[in-house]
């Protein structure tokens, strides 16, 4: 029997949706069957390995979706993929909608991003990171700015770039924000990061080890990298434990913190702090991570976490969440 036989095959959706969201999904599903969306095969994005196992055929919204687990250093990568003109495509025409639920920037996103900005730096406060004197802040990834709008707020000096025209620009122009359209690596700035964020934006590089490789170019020797993705180990704290709510069709890469590590490592990073959540802080350092084969270890958390998902509803996250629902009509 298979390991993964519930993630295979086609399926419905793992999540609800709203109304433009299975419109959006509708749309993909069309454009992937039609074939104007192309696909492309891939090797590990780590190793360049082909020696790989199937651990998913579809994501959450029940779209077309390969998910392999590297067997020889145990990276979780996408493959097939879209290729990066579909994957343009696909950013500017479903995935916000597909995403959030909603066609347009506005403040309730906008708000999100700045609750996600006081996490961030709390997070860097807690690891000792000293914010008491103006930093440079760059990041990667800003979408309306929401996250940089915090660090503004405490007296620091923001740049932000993203793909999205239209959240660049709310951002630009509703709260003042220096927000550009623009890749990484065609940024002119003329400072120095004291910080470059990545809040969920690496699971999203199609050739993350070359984006690392561009982060290494533009730091100085005390800049501090935070990055922030989704944690293929942290699922059975989040996702109602349920690894078909954490798969997402525009995530070309699926990092454990050991296996963010050791990429970052290999542009010349040493991590500072981190967890699997992830949150981590990484900086310019001749430390190596360890090139350990997470192989056995991430499948079979995997598969631990798919036969223990029946016991989410007696978690003490599910239970606080169902309490909360019910107290907020009476709460207000």
């Amino acid at each position: 029997m298979h390991a993964f036989r519930r993630m295979m095959g086609q399926g419905e959706p793992s999540i609800s949706l709203n109304l433009l969201q299975e419109q959006k999904r509708k749309e993909v599903a069309e454009k992937v069957a039609s074939g104007v969306y192309q696909f492309e095969e891939v090797g590990c994005l780590n190793c360049g390995s082909d020696n790989s196992e199937l651990i998913a055929e579809r994501d959450r919204y029940g779209l077309q979706y390969s998910v392999k687990l590297c067997k020889d250093c145990g990276l979780a990568y996408t493959s097939p993929r879209m290729t990066g003109e579909a994957y343009g495509q696909f950013y500017d025409d479903e995935y916000r909608p597909l995403y959030v639920g909603s066609e347009r920037a506005g403040d309730a996103f906008f708000q999100e991003q700045k609750k996600q900005g006081q996490r961030i730096y709390q997070y860097l406060r807690s690891k000792g990171v000293d914010l008491s004197q103006s930093l440079n802040v760059l990041e990667v990834g800003c979408g309306a700015g929401g996250i940089l709008a915090t660090f503004k707020e405490q007296g620091h000096c923001v740049v932000g770039i993203d793909l999205g025209s239209e959240y660049v620009q709310y951002g630009s122009q509703t709260h003042g924000l220096d927000l550009r359209v623009a890749y990484l690596k065609d940024l002119s700035i003329d400072f120095v990061p004291d910080l470059i964020i990545y809040s969920h934006v690496m699971e999203h590089i199609l050739d993350p080890l070359a984006e690392m490789a561009e982060i290494q170019r533009r730091c100085g020797e005390n800049t501090l990298v935070y990055m922030e993705v989704p944690g293929l180990k942290n699922i059975h704290k989040a996702y109602q434990m349920d690894v078909m709510k954490y798969y997402q069709n525009a995530h070309s890469v699926h990092f454990t913190l050991g296996s963010l590590s050791v990429m970052m490592s290999k542009c010349g990073f040493a991590l500072s702090a981190g967890d699997e959540y992830v949150h981590a802080i990484y900086k310019l350092g001749n430390e190596v991570s360890s090139a350990k084969n997470e192989y056995d270890t991430t499948r079979q958390y995997l598969i631990s976490t798919e036969n223990k998902r029946w016991q989410y509803p007696f978690t003490t996250v599910a239970i606080k969440q169902f309490l909360k629902r019910l107290l907020k009509p009476v709460l207000g």
